[in-house]
């Protein structure tokens, strides 16, 4: 890295220099004047060659993981386009749950969703990334932005009815009661949520071969579904490293466990996002850009 240069390799040096004590604009994505004047003073009171520049020796003693490997361009890709536009159902106060296709009908069927928990929103950006960029070919691609729109429209955890839908899903399903401490209550009795109804029925019927759900913020990937191969190099290329997603009342109900019920040999996963403010466009592309490099493995 050096002047000039961006992405979130950039915001990582930045916060270690500052963590160090050493002042700069930001921590950004951006390698300014800034970054390049806190590299020289570490350099310098290091004993290294003082050139401002982030090369492997530098980067070694900063204590830094070496830069993520780019995804592979597509080989022999489908022009970006939504082919189909579907309402799948409507939420409690009557919003359209929609799904775009995109890619091959009849290939490897592969669905992504943006939002679940309402106030965990910067999955639907990567959704709405994915239909400006070609589809690798064979692939049947739906995307849904969010499938709690009430949620999002309050920035809430739950739907209109403050259920958590991600502890509404029939699979595994147990009661936990509605509480302002937990914010997961599940519903009185498994899918007993519209927007829980049309994803579950929508799932049936596509039956999808991967399946990939974002979240927010504890910044990890889960290893769940049949070809783990697919989250792990998921994370190699976005730097998230595998982990649990936290469920302080169970997880009961979850709509990646149902997901992987439907479909035999499926591998439906979660992306935990890190907080909103860590979450960029350049995060928001290279996650775009590393969903499509695996759906095909």
């Amino acid at each position: 890295m050096r002047g000039g240069s961006t992405g979130e390799d950039v915001r990582c040096l930045e916060q270690r220099l500052v963590a160090l004590g050493y002042s700069l604009v930001g921590p950004d994505t951006t390698f300014g004047t800034s970054t390049t004047s806190a590299v020289k003073a570490y350099q310098r009171a290091k004993g290294l060659v003082v050139d401002g520049i982030v090369g492997p020796i530098t980067r070694a003693s900063l204590g830094l993981t070496p830069p993520l490997p780019t995804p592979p361009p597509l080989v022999d890709p489908v022009t970006a386009k939504v082919i189909e536009t579907r309402v799948i159902g409507t939420s409690v106060q009557g919003r359209d749950i929609t799904a775009y296709r995109m890619g091959t009908p009849g290939g490897r069927v592969v669905l992504i969703i943006g939002v679940i928990h309402g106030d965990e929103t910067k999955g639907a950006l990567i959704t709405k990334q994915l239909r400006t960029m070609a589809t690798p070919k064979g692939i049947d691609l739906w995307l849904i932005d969010t499938i709690n729109p009430d949620g999002v429209a309050a920035y809430q955890r739950g739907n209109a009815n403050e259920v958590d839908l991600n502890r509404n899903f029939e699979l595994g399903w147990s009661y936990i009661p509605r509480s302002t401490e937990h914010r997961q209550y599940s519903g009185e009795s498994p899918a007993d949520q519209p927007e829980t109804v049309a994803t579950e029925a929508f799932l049936r019927e596509i039956q999808p071969k991967v399946v990939i759900w974002y979240h927010q913020d504890a910044n990890t990937i889960t290893l769940n579904g049949t070809n783990k191969n697919i989250p792990k190099t998921y994370g190699t290329y976005t730097g998230l490293v595998p982990g649990n997603v936290p469920c302080s009342q169970r997880c009961t109900g979850t709509a990646s466990t149902f997901a992987n019920s439907v479909s035999p040999g499926a591998t439906s996963f979660i992306v935990e996002l890190p907080a909103s403010s860590r979450v960029d466009t350049a995060m928001i592309r290279r996650h775009a850009a590393a969903l499509l490099a695996v759906i095909t493995l």
